[in-house]
C-alpha cells in the first residue's frame, strides 16, 4: 500500500482541483493520504475534503490534521497588546478553535500538525513567539491524545527545548532536514518517534538527508511529498503532487537496497501505527 503521510491539497493551487489530484493519487496505486491544515480556512477545507473523499474515493484513506501556521503569529500573538495574558490570551482562544474542530471531527482529524520552529532566513518570526505557539500545540496534542507533527529548520536545539517536556507524545518530524547525529538524539529521547522523508532525498545536494535515512531504524520511516512544494529532482522548479511520492519510495528502496514493495509495506505499517488507522 502506498502512503503520502504529509501533503497540502487544501492549499492553492491544488485545492481548486482536489478531486483530480486524489484521482491521480488513486490511479497511481496509492492508498493513504494525510493532509496538513494551516489557518482556520485551510483547516476547514481539509476536513471538508476528508469527509467528501469517503463518497468520491471510498477506496482511499484520507485524513486531516489541524494547526495554526507560524506566519500568522502577527495576527494571533501580538505580544504588545494590553490584556491580562498579553498575546498568549488571544492565541489561547485560537487554540480553542482547533480543539473544537478536532473534537467535532474525530473520524477525520488524526494529528496536531505541523508545529513549527523555523529560524531559517532573515524573515523568521521571533523565537519566543514560535516556541510559545509550539508549546500550546503540544499541550493540545497531549490533551486530545493525538500525535504531534513537527516542522523544524535551523532550530534543532530550540525545538528540543520544548519537546523535552513532551516525551510521552507520538512525535513525527516531517521533511527531516538534519543529520544522523540528530537522529540518534531523537531516537534516544522519544520512544514514539517517526521521521518523514520527501523528494529532497532525490536532490543532488541533499546527502545529509540520505545519511539521516540510512541511520534511522526502519520502523520509524515515513514517506511524504509536502506537495505542492518539493517536487522530485526530475521536476525541479515545477509543482509537486501527492502521487509523486512514488519517487520517494523508489529512492528509499535504492538507498536501503530493498524492493519498493518492502518500502511500501514498511511505511504502511508505520503510518497506521502513528495515526491509529
Amino acid at each position: 500500500m502506498l502512503v503520502d503521510a504529509h501533503t497540502h491539497i487544501n492549499f492553492s493551487p491544488l485545492f481548486e482541483d482536489w478531486r483530480l489530484h486524489l484521482q491521480a493519487f488513486q490511479d497511481a496505486g496509492w492508498k493513504i493520504l494525510i493532509n496538513a491544515g494551516a489557518h482556520q480556512a485551510y483547516n476547514e477545507n481539509w476536513v471538508q475534503i476528508a469527509k467528501e473523499a469517503k463518497t468520491f474515493f471510498p477506496d482511499l484513506i484520507v485524513k486531516a490534521t489541524v494547526w495554526i501556521h507560524p506566519d500568522d503569529i502577527d495576527i494571533f500573538l501580538p505580544w504588545q497588546m494590553e490584556s491580562p495574558e498579553g498575546g498568549r490570551g488571544l492565541f489561547l482562544a485560537t487554540i480553542q478553535q482547533l480543539r473544537t474542530l478536532a473534537i467535532s471531527n474525530p473520524n477525520e482529524v488524526v494529528a496536531i500538525w505541523e508545529c513549527w520552529i523555523d529560524l531559517h532566513g532573515d524573515d523568521a518570526k521571533p523565537l519566543k513567539d514560535q516556541q510559545e505557539m509550539f508549546r500550546l500545540h503540544c499541550e493540545l496534542a497531549r490533551e486530545l491524545g493525538l500525535p504531534i507533527v513537527i516542522h523544524s529548520r535551523s532550530a534543532f536545539s530550540e525545538t528540543l527545548e520544548i519537546l523535552k517536556d513532551f516525551t510521552d507524545l507520538k512525535i513525527y518530524f516531517h521533511c527531516f532536514g538534519y543529520w544522523p547525529e540528530e537522529i540518534a538524539i531523537l531516537e534516544e529521547r522519544f520512544p514514539e518517534l517517526r521521521i518523514g522523508f520527501t523528494n529532497i532525498i532525490t536532490y543532488k545536494n541533499a546527502q545529509s538527508s540520505r545519511d539521516a535515512l540510512l541511520s534511522l531504524k526502519k520502523a520509524k520511516i515515513l514517506t511524504e511529498t509536502d506537495a505542492p512544494w518539493l517536487p522530485p529532482q526530475a521536476f525541479r522548479g515545477q509543482m509537486n503532487y501527492p502521487h509523486y511520492v512514488s519517487y520517494v519510495v523508489e529512492k528509499i528502496a535504492e538507498l536501503l537496497e530493498v524492493s519498493t514493495g518492502e518500502v511500501k509495506d514498511l511505511v504502511e505499517q508505520n503510518v497506521r501505527d502513528l495515526f491509529d488507522l
